[in-house]
């Protein structure tokens, strides 16, 4: 099942109108009909803090919200990530305008304080971020972290 279609599928579970699933996250209703019409528009729109009240509206975990591409075993804490990424550049020669080119973010301000800069950026950048470095996107996520 398509990230649209699973998200409307698990609201009409729920018993919850769009509205109030919207107004929960913090999205207008046409805003969130999108969710539920565009498979990419999860990812690309929503921050993690609305994604995890989506899933907690939803009654879900956000794993089951958020599709991870590759499978990578190496994990790291969101707040570890900046360290990751230095070592990442200085083995590679790279400095972090070479890897916002790579990946087509702005990493600076996640640099110096990603907890705050992920909460204000879609999921679709610590999922590009993540697939660039080779890390798992889950270990990313809150609730979603796998053994």
């Amino acid at each position: 099942m398509k990230t649209a279609e699973r998200i409307r599928s698990l609201r009409a579970r729920a018993e919850k109108s769009t509205q109030e699933v919207a107004t929960a996250i913090g999205l207008n209703e046409a805003e969130y009909r999108d969710l539920e019409s565009y498979d990419d528009e999860l990812s690309s729109t929503l921050t993690l803090f609305q994604a995890s009240l989506l899933a907690s509206q939803l009654g879900v975990r956000l794993q089951d919200l958020v599709e991870e591409n590759a499978s990578y075993s190496e994990k790291v804490d969101l707040k570890d990530l900046p360290g990751v990424i230095e070592r990442y550049l200085a083995d590679q020669g790279l400095d972090s305008g070479d890897l916002e080119t790579l990946i087509s973010w702005e990493i600076q301000g996640f640099l110096h304080s990603p907890i705050e800069s992920a909460a204000e950026r879609p999921i679709a950048f610590l999922r590009d971020l993540s697939n660039h470095l080779g890390i798992s996107l889950w270990s990313l996520l809150p609730n979603a972290r796998t053994n």
